[in-house]
């Protein structure tokens, strides 16, 4: 869907306002949201951590008030979207299902929420990327990875596992579908790290020691061969893929990011803090632009972009979800 509001630019980023308040309030709420924009951007996901429930929505914009259209339970996974617009996520199995103790692979149909397809996991899973044209997933254990065709729903092949028991938390395919980045914390005490696979070469998964604690959030830039990770620090650093190394650290994120999404055009980059908010920074210096926050401490949630760059949605201390954007000119 082409949003008629004005795109999120370096220009005016500072002056985001909420458009839209999707969902019902719960209070008292607790947890926090992942939340995911179909590639068209015309239906947004948001899941609970918890696990409680998965809720979308569409027709979002400004003129347009955002109509819901489903809610199921899932697991507490981040969830996306097939290239036919469908919804895939892990779930908790149906009753008819061959091995009914085991967690699924699930399609759901987004006008209704109806099962389309679904499979046992091939593996215990704590992370799994949906690639953002909808063709493919990764799914990751610790020693085992997973790679599962989206468009004929089979398996496509096995990756080589993670070495080092970890506690994953993140993860993302690059925009070409090339590489597959992880992050994680071992679980020995050493310090956090992302893992990344190159698909094309078969090479991976190379490792990268990070400085931060933990790391919570990886995100790979839309045009420059480029990921940034945030954890539990006021820093993002930014690695070059091909040479696997950080080339500069952000300061100053003072939310402390526990998610990250660019803009379609790279040079913004939101950040969901650990607890009350988030932030807009620019991508170039890292200086923050934007930043809104309740008073819920008490949850983690995402904020990402639209796919055309119009719209911020962030999921709100009190179970609903923020649709934020610049409100156009009179």
């Amino acid at each position: 869907m082409k949003s008629s509001a004005p795109i999120i630019t370096l220009d005016n980023a500072a002056h985001l306002t909420r458009v839209q308040q999707l969902g019902s309030p719960r209070v008292p709420f607790a947890g926090g949201q992942r939340l995911g924009f179909a590639p068209a951007g015309n239906h947004l996901l948001a899941t609970e951590e918890s696990g409680v429930r998965l809720r979308w929505w569409k027709s979002l914009g400004v003129a347009e008030k955002a109509v819901s259209h489903g809610e199921v339970p899932l697991a507490e996974f981040k969830p996306g979207f097939l290239r036919d617009g469908s919804i895939v996520g892990i779930g908790t199995p149906v009753a008819t299902a061959a091995t009914p103790y085991r967690y699924r692979i699930l399609a759901l149909a987004v006008e209704s929420g109806a099962l389309l397809h679904e499979s046992a996991l091939p593996c215990p899973v704590t992370c799994f990327g949906v690639r953002a044209d909808g063709t493919a997933l990764v799914l990751l254990d610790e020693g085992a990875a997973h790679l599962w065709n989206l468009e004929t729903w089979q398996p496509m092949r096995n990756l080589r596992g993670i070495s080092v028991s970890a506690q994953l938390k993140d993860c993302a395919f690059s925009p070409d579908g090339r590489y597959i980045a992880v992050v994680g914390t071992p679980h020995d005490g050493t310090s956090s790290g992302v893992w990344l696979w190159d698909l094309e070469d078969g090479t991976g998964p190379d490792h990268l020691p990070l400085s931060m604690p933990f790391a919570w959030s990886v995100a790979f830039h839309p045009s420059k061969p480029l990921l940034v990770v945030g954890g539990n620090s006021n820093e993002v650093e930014v690695v070059d893929v091909r040479e696997f190394r950080i080339t500069r650290t952000l300061k100053d994120f003072h939310c402390i990011p526990s998610n990250l999404d660019f803009s379609p055009a790279g040079d913004l980059l939101v950040a969901g803090g650990d607890g009350r908010g988030f932030a807009v920074h620019r991508f170039d210096t890292g200086e923050r632009v934007f930043r809104h926050g309740d008073d819920n401490d008490l949850q983690t949630s995402d904020a990402v972009f639209s796919p055309d760059g119009s719209f911020v949605a962030w999921g709100q201390g009190d179970g609903t979800v923020g649709l934020w954007g610049v409100s156009p000119a009179p």
